[in-house]
C-alpha cells in the first residue's frame, strides 16, 4: 500500500502502462493474491536515510512484501479492507476504487506509530499515510507506484530527524504477480 502497503511497480506513470498494452483488457481480470515487491526507492526526507525501511538490501535489490495482497475485481468496487505487506506495515485499514476503470487507487491507510529504527533513530516513531495506485499490466501482473507521507516524528530520548520539509514523502515504484 503498500504494501499497501505498500505495498504498490514501475518506472512512469501506472495509468499509461495499460493504456498502453496492447495485452491488457480489463475485462479479463479477476481477483486475486499478489506478490508484490518495492523495485525503487526515492526518498525526499533525510536524503536516502529512509530508502532502508522500504529496500533493506540496497537500492538495486528490490524488496518483497512479506504477505500476499489482494486486489479485488473491478465489480466489487469500491472496496474497504485490511492488507499486511511486512512488519511493521500490518492490518493497514485501505479503500480500493477505480475512477477510470483500469488504475486502481488504494487510499486511507494511516500508520499512527511506526519505528524509524533503533539504531539511527532510538525510540523515534511517526505517523505515516499511504496512498498507492496501481495497474494491470496483464491478467496476472501489476505495476505502480506508492507515496508514503511521513509527519510528526516523536520519542523521548531526542534522536528524532529534523526533516527539511513536513510532511515529507517518500515515493516507491512496485511490482506484483498472481500468487
Amino acid at each position: 500500500m503498500l504494501t499497501l502497503m505498500l505495498m504498490f511497480a514501475c518506472g512512469g506513470d501506472a495509468k499509461d502502462t495499460a493504456a498502453d498494452s496492447p495485452t491488457f483488457d480489463p475485462a479479463d481480470w479477476s481477483s486475486g493474491d499478489f506478490d508484490f515487491l518495492t523495485v525503487a526507492a526515492n526518498d525526499q526526507c533525510l536524503g536516502g536515510a529512509l530508502e532502508a525501511l522500504f529496500m533493506p538490501d540496497g537500492p538495486g535489490t528490490p524488496n518483497s512484501f512479506e504477505y500476499p495482497t489482494y486486489l479485488p475485481d473491478y465489480g466489487e468496487l469500491p472496496m474497504a479492507y485490511t492488507i499486511d505487506l511486512r512488519d511493521p506495515f500490518v492490518s493497514m485499514p485501505v479503500n480500493v476504487d477505480s475512477n477510470d476503470g483500469v488504475t486502481f487507487a488504494i487510499r486511507g491507510s494511516l500508520m499512527e506509530s511506526v519505528p524509524l529504527g533503533p539504531t539511527a533513530y532510538g525510540d523515534c516513531t511517526v505517523t505515516m499515510s499511504v496512498d498507492a495506485d496501481v495497474t494491470p499490466s496483464s491478467a496476472d501482473a501489476v505495476e505502480g507506484f506508492a507515496t508514503i507521507t511521513v509527519t510528526e516524528p516523536r520519542g523521548s530520548d531526542g534522536r528524532c530527524p529534523v526533516f527539511d520539509v513536513e510532511p515529507c514523502q517518500v515515493e516507491l515504484d512496485l511490482a506484483a504477480t498472481r500468487n
